[in-house]
């Protein structure tokens, strides 16, 4: 980045960052009884007994998070989630833990008194930025796209200029004379505070969200020409809406001891895979090779995907326009997708479909063909855990017996089909004790080589199709669209990324490049 570039990104080094805690008590309540709940549930065994609950209460404490609504809008669904955790209190009352139903039923109760209650508390918060003399159109930004036309209809009485975007419009180049993005701080994108888009930001959230109030510095030696970036975030007094004895019937008041931690409140990133089966989860905190370091991408409908950060790693296709702004649809690296690319998506990973086309195409041998690919990557990996110096161990051994490239982590992994060179084949099977079987192993791994290799491109080319004319427009304009593919019901979905969540995650690598609903996590 050159001098000129970064005096551009920091053009609003001086800009005011206030934030505005929100406190709700019905709000507040239900999402300390959630917290609880969640947690409990997280540290049983027979947590799948629980885990449709826990989908539904966290979609629910997100939406209530991040979505300026009032909170008996219908798109907020509080009531039907209510009704929804009654009929599995209902059905698990005989036969589950009396004190996890009494925390369900709490969630239960709380959201019931939600659903019912017509207040805005987010909103009122925005609104102590919009109403003290603010200058030109404001920017009233939200998590996603989604749901952007209902808060565009609660915003449609206010009496001063207003515009609702994205977060995502404050990494762009346009700036802003003030704006207010709601929702916690630590869902925030880097650069929405360290390179701030707009001379004043406000930051909404509920007072449940404790959040560091440092801001880092873009540069770490950054060349400013036109001042200092902010350093602190100012926290204004908090503002409440709503009065406790309305919602919190038969509660305890709010203390310093009751009020919620950064434990309590899982970001964005964290809930993105909180409906990941635990023991998945725990395979990976292990701290075995099958771990894959990954970011959760926030997508224009709402749903998310798990991208690698590393190259190499998992492909997944990508829709662009060619020179005549035609849709041109290719393979990528998924390490290589930024903001602003538009994806291609199933419930199920890229490499996931590549497998269910190609056994079509492997046909009645594909069961055999699938064991020996297996097979020897089993092996080696069995040969790995017992080798006394493991990895390093291994790729000596085989270097020593001629093998030019020693490439375990990925000859390991599942989607890794048979080693790239022939002679490097040769010697793992030999060191696997199989070297009469190496000339027909390689050539039948070939054939599920070559049936990836085809399966790609028809996968490619069935969503080619797919995209050309109206759905190419309809893409452009909505950011999404449901694909239906001519060989397959399920169908996929395209979408632009919007914002990349900050941190990142260590999953299994089956759960990278796949559509990821609000509905899941």
């Amino acid at each position: 980045m050159s001098l000129w570039e970064a005096d551009k990104v920091y053009q609003h080094a001086r800009c005011v960052i206030e934030e505005q805690p929100v406190h709700h008590s019905g709000v507040h309540s239900f999402m300390r009884a959630a917290s609880q709940f969640l947690r409990a549930a997280g540290e049983l065994e027979s947590s799948d007994l629980w885990r449709q609950a826990c989908v539904e209460i966290r979609r629910a404490r997100w939406l209530l998070g991040t979505v300026p609504v009032p909170l008996n809008n219908v798109q907020l669904r509080l009531h039907e989630t209510a009704h929804s955790l009654a009929s599995n209190i209902a059905r698990l009352r005989q036969a589950s833990d009396p004190d996890m139903v009494r925390q369900l039923s709490a969630v239960a109760q709380a959201l019931t008194r939600l659903g019912a209650d017509s207040s805005n508390p987010l909103a009122a918060g925005v609104m102590t930025f919009l109403s003290s003399g603010r200058k030109g159109t404001s920017l009233v930004a939200v998590t996603n796209r989604l749901y952007q036309d209902a808060v565009v209809r609660a915003f449609g009485v206010v009496p001063y200029p207003v515009e609702i975007g994205l977060v995502s419009d404050l990494l762009g180049a346009e700036v802003y004379d003030s704006a207010v993005v709601v929702g916690p701080v630590g869902w925030l994108p880097p650069g929405v505070l360290n390179a701030p888009r707009a001379a004043r930001l406000g930051l909404v959230h509920y007072d449940y969200y404790r959040e560091p109030l440092d801001v880092q510095p873009l540069f770490d030696e950054g060349p400013v020409l036109r001042g200092t970036m902010p350093t602190r975030v100012r926290r204004r007094d908090t503002k409440t809406v709503g009065t406790p004895s309305e919602f919190a019937v038969g509660t305890a008041p709010e203390t310093a001891e009751s009020l919620l931690t950064e434990l309590d409140v899982a970001s964005l990133a964290q809930d993105a895979v909180a409906g990941l089966p635990i023991e998945a989860l725990g395979d990976v905190a292990s701290g075995g090779h099958e771990g894959v370091e990954a970011h959760a991408a926030l997508l224009a409908d709402g749903s998310y995907v798990l991208l690698p950060v590393e190259s190499s790693v998992h492909k997944i296709l990508l829709i662009e326009p060619d020179p005549d702004d035609e849709p041109f649809v290719e393979a990528v690296d998924g390490a290589s997708i930024s903001v602003g690319d538009y994806v291609v998506l199933r419930g199920s990973s890229y490499y996931q479909s590549l497998i269910e086309r190609a056994d079509v195409v492997l046909g009645d041998d594909a069961p055999m063909l699938r064991a020996l690919q297996q097979g020897w990557k089993a092996q080696l990996g069995d040969r790995i855990a017992h080798h006394p110096d493991g990895r390093r161990g291994v790729a000596k051994d085989l270097v020593a017996r001629g093998a030019v490239t020693t490439n375990l982590d990925y000859w390991t992994t599942p989607w890794c089909i048979r080693t790239r060179r022939k002679d490097d084949f040769a010697v793992v099977m030999a060191y696997l004790g199989r070297r009469g079987e190496a000339q027909d192993a390689w050539a039948a791994l070939g054939r599920i080589d070559h049936a990836h290799r085809s399966a790609g491109r028809s996968y490619a080319e069935a969503v080619q199709r797919a995209v050309s004319g109206d759905l190419w427009q309809q893409l452009w304009v909505d950011r999404w669209c449901e694909i239906p593919l001519d060989d397959t019901d399920s169908g996929a979905r395209a979408a632009l990324v919007d914002a990349f969540l900050p941190g990142q995650l260590r999953v299994p690598p089956h759960y990278l490049c796949r559509l990821r609903t609000s509905e899941v996590f």
